[in-house]
């Protein structure tokens, strides 16, 4: 797999990870989604990551490079980390949002968005400069902030995902 495989140029692949599916989920941060790909480099599909502009820092990272006509009317937004539910079929895939500072919780199966947690901000929940993340065999998922310069951040957070009622 090189960059520029698959239906678009990927400029900025920035996290891989496989799945119990076999297949090669790719971060592409400037392309806004997670790429899918065989382990023969073949491409399967996009998962586009929804945003809304909340981060501060998002200017930094320059142009989208999502054509028109791929942008919803919510808009994309940046893939840093990818990681699954400990589940055999690994039913949830979780991508931690930069721009939104949020963790997307997936359909692993449709790439359907089914929910998401966290929002920018210094408290517990909330995320400042949301860095990588990694999800356990209990299923906690576990987010690092970086921070810059004196602002927050500099942490590790743990979440539990429950069930609604």
């Amino acid at each position: 797999m090189e960059a520029g495989e698959g239906d678009e140029f990927m400029q900025v692949p920035h996290c891989v990870a496989i799945g119990n599916d076999g297949l090669v989920y790719v971060c592409d941060r400037r392309g806004d989604r997670v790429q899918v790909f065989d382990k023969m480099g073949t491409f399967q599909k996009d998962i586009l990551i929804p945003y809304e502009t909340q981060s501060s820092h998002r200017a930094n990272y320059g142009e989208r490079t999502q054509p028109p006509d791929r942008v919803s009317a919510a808009g994309v937004g940046h893939s840093r980390v990818v990681g699954f539910s400990p589940d055999q079929a690994q039913r949830f895939m979780f991508v931690l949002n930069e721009e939104n500072e949020q963790v997307d919780i997936f359909d692993h199966t449709t790439g359907k968005i089914l929910s998401s947690f966290g929002r920018p901000g210094h408290q517990a929940g909330e995320f400042s400069h949301g860095h990588t993340m990694a999800v356990d065999s209990k299923g906690n998922i576990f987010v690092a902030e970086v921070g810059v310069g004196n602002e927050a951040g500099h942490r590790v957070q743990k979440f539990r995902i429950v069930a609604s009622r």
